[in-house]
């Protein structure tokens, strides 16, 4: 999946602390995840980070859709519930109901409006954003799919997102069977490319969300 340790150097690598390269695929256990580093389950994303993530969303979510107010701190709370084992085995839709509170952090944004919002971040043709923009978009159209249930585009959305991961080439069948882990893993590389972008170009004190 997108690593944290490769968005971060993609879009800024000399900020990169190089006692944090390399750490993908550690061990992240509850009471123990540094905000650099990017857990394997949901449920373990840290405070810190959600409070930056909605922190610098909701000035860009107002700026870009002025009738909607998004409460970005308790949809990912929420999420982490949501991606819990007792929901997930009591609630068949319980991924379209996910799904549809997630998308409504990145729903009607252009990447436009990040600029806009917060002039220190790059353009969004700037080679050390652009990848993370168009992960985003990619995203979006992603959990637009599951949110209107079509099951057969979110193959190739998966594809769009992870080329070369060979989701293209996986049968409806297979990749439904997987999909759960998949849908997470996305989710949690959702919050975490914008909290690198935010991290690396959004500077100056704002009350937190």
């Amino acid at each position: 999946m997108a690593a944290l340790v490769r968005y971060s150097l993609l879009m800024h690598p000399e900020s990169q602390d190089p006692e944090l390269q390399g750490k993908e695929g550690m061990s992240t256990s509850v009471g123990h995840t540094l905000p650099s580093e990017k857990p394997k389950q949901f449920i373990h994303i840290p405070d810190e980070v959600i409070r930056e993530v909605a922190r610098y969303m909701v000035p860009i979510i107002g700026n870009a859709t002025q009738n909607r107010e998004v409460e970005v701190k308790a949809i990912i709370e929420n999420a982490k519930s949501m991606f819990r084992d007792g929901v997930r085995y009591h609630d068949t839709l319980w991924m379209h109901h996910c799904a549809a509170s997630m998308r409504e952090i990145i729903s009607f944004i252009d990447p436009e409006h990040y600029v806009q919002t917060f002039q220190s971040i790059p353009s969004p043709s700037d080679p050390r954003v652009e990848k993370a923009f168009l992960f985003l978009i990619s995203a979006n159209s992603y959990l637009s799919s599951i949110v209107h249930f079509r099951p057969a585009a979110r193959i190739g959305d998966a594809e769009q997102l992870y080329p070369g991961q060979g989701y293209g080439q996986k049968t409806l069948e297979d990749f439904l069977k997987e999909e759960p882990k998949f849908f997470e893993e996305l989710c949690i590389d959702l919050v975490y490319t914008l909290h690198v972008i935010f991290q690396n170009y959004c500077a100056g004190p704002r009350t937190p969300a």
